[in-house]
């Protein structure tokens, strides 16, 4: 059989694209991606974006991918401001909502996230062999650690070698990172000299910079970060790594891309070796499924497509039945509260410290393990500055004898003074948790089409009680931090005895 290529890699987010970049370095290799996204992948798109979210941003459409072309075929999730749009593409009978959120772009969502790169600790891996939970992973810590090193290479890391050394027991390091640690905010360290020492059921609060995708100074032909605290969705000056990084080193070894391309199904041949790969192309008149042949086909789309392709394309099979079950996500909650003092939010990135100490102990017995961020971006979603403004301008004055409500508007000095003094002392402490492995969790396929007559994803999903139990945990956790900024030097034990 005479192929078109030597490997078809569908899907160009993180995954394919550093596929892409490391089989291009095999000479005379003949690689194409192909991915549904239609964006450019240079600064001019960037400015673009940019752009776009700054005017976005007036009209609380808190979106740099609104003008996309793509978004006419239902993948982006994002409904714009608070809204959060479930139907345009998800099929979801919960009981419980899948929340995150994909954008129909080529780079995938590298392009919105917010950056953050902990690695998972060796108890992540084996919950069942040390605290009867869950299920252990058929891979150690010590079988990925040098994965860990490559991907944090690749990326482009910045941290601290001292703070994360074994920060955990068994969390060893076999290299250093690529970069200083980005300078922890302003208000993360007012927030530190609060905490730090501060006793919770046995473990010792240190706060901790994050390790992030972000650079602290030039590397890998990108600037430093430059602290325009929009990480999420957009940053304008390419300092956090995005999958068009690898995909522009992809191109430049002769690596083809097709973009505007939705794959509907792959197909196996009589060996079982798949090397069919169909597509329709959004870009065209007429959008007719067309096929292209490859010796290898690499499958990089994530949670949601992935099971959802190969669900769809029959000849693959499903003898296991485990295709699309078991689909996890990070759960988070957070805690919000005025900081006693002016802390000054949005100067860095969104998030530039963390709380480490929750994330393993005798608790996971109980509940689940997490981490704690300190917010660098006020309250974030739950009250962005302009949400602030429009509440001073008609501030709630209660009500009156007959229990209408009554309302004031400020102006002037009174109006700039009250916003300043708001605004610069507003925190956030956020903590996310893991779930629990579920079979019942899982991507099947509906019955309803999507725009190219596509079954669309079927996502049931149920948060398990070992999750919540975290979560709760969590908050009171990030509550209790709150009562010794405010000023309780005593802080009540409440152990995880769940």
């Amino acid at each position: 059989m005479d192929f078109n290529y030597d490997v078809i890699i569908v899907g160009g987010g993180v995954a394919g694209s550093l596929c892409a970049w490391k089989l291009s370095q095999q000479k005379n290799l003949k690689i194409l991606i192909i991915d549904e996204g239609a964006n450019e992948l240079d600064e001019n798109q960037r400015k673009e974006f940019v752009s776009t979210f700054a005017v976005a941003t007036n009209k609380s459409q808190l979106s740099p991918y609104t003008k996309l072309e793509s978004n006419k075929y239902a993948v982006n999730q994002d409904g714009g401001g608070d809204k959060f749009n479930l139907n345009r593409y998800y099929v979801q009978p919960g009981p419980d909502l899948f929340k995150s959120a994909g954008v129909r772009i080529v780079g995938g969502s590298t392009w919105a996230w917010r950056g953050n790169t902990p690695r998972f600790l060796p108890n992540d891996l084996k919950l069942k062999t040390t605290y009867n939970v869950a299920e252990d992973w058929p891979i150690s810590y010590d079988d990925i650690e040098p994965y860990y090193a490559e991907a944090e290479r690749e990326l482009g890391v910045s941290g601290n070698d001292e703070e994360w050394d074994n920060i955990l027991p068994g969390a060893y390091r076999s290299v250093k990172f690529p970069m200083p640690n980005i300078v922890q905010s302003y208000g993360s360290l007012q927030v530190k000299d609060k905490i730090e020492g501060l006793e919770i059921d046995g473990k010792t609060i240190k706060v901790v910079s994050t390790p992030q995708a972000r650079n602290s100074q030039a590397y890998d032909g990108r600037s430093a970060c430059q602290g325009n605290s929009s990480c999420i969705p957009i940053c304008p000056s390419g300092a956090k790594y995005d999958a068009s990084v690898h995909l522009n080193k992809a191109k430049a070894n002769g690596v083809e891309l097709k973009t505007s391309c939705v794959v509907t199904k792959l197909e196996a041949g009589a060996n079982g070796n798949v090397n069919q790969v169909f597509f329709k192309d959004w870009s065209t008149t007429a959008i007719k499924e067309q096929f292209l042949t490859a010796k290898i086909v690499v499958l990089a789309t994530h949670g949601i497509e992935t099971p959802k392709l190969w669900l769809s394309s029959p000849t693959l099979g499903n003898k296991s039945d485990q295709v699309g079950r078991n689909l996890m996500d990070h759960l988070a909650e957070e805690v919000t509260g005025l900081f006693p003092d002016p802390v000054f939010p949005f100067r860095g990135p969104q998030s530039t410290s963390s709380i480490e100490v929750f994330r393993d102990g005798d608790f996971r017995k109980f509940c689940g393990a997490f981490r704690m961020t300190i917010g660098n971006d006020g309250w974030g979603r739950r009250e962005p500055p302009i949400k602030s403004l429009e509440n001073l301008l008609l501030e709630d004055l209660g009500v009156d004898d007959s229990g209408k409500k009554k309302t004031g508007i400020l102006f002037g000095k009174e109006l700039q003074s009250r916003l300043e003094e708001r605004v610069t002392r507003l925190l956030r402490i956020g903590y996310s948790t893991e779930m629990l492995p579920n079979k019942d969790n899982r991507v099947t396929l509906s019955d309803e089409k999507d725009a190219f007559d596509l079954v669309r994803p079927k996502i049931t999903v149920k948060i398990d009680d070992y999750s919540k139990k975290a979560l709760a945990y969590g908050y009171s956790v990030a509550k209790r931090i709150f009562d010794r900024i405010e000023g309780n030097r005593e802080v009540e034990p409440i152990a995880p005895t769940l």
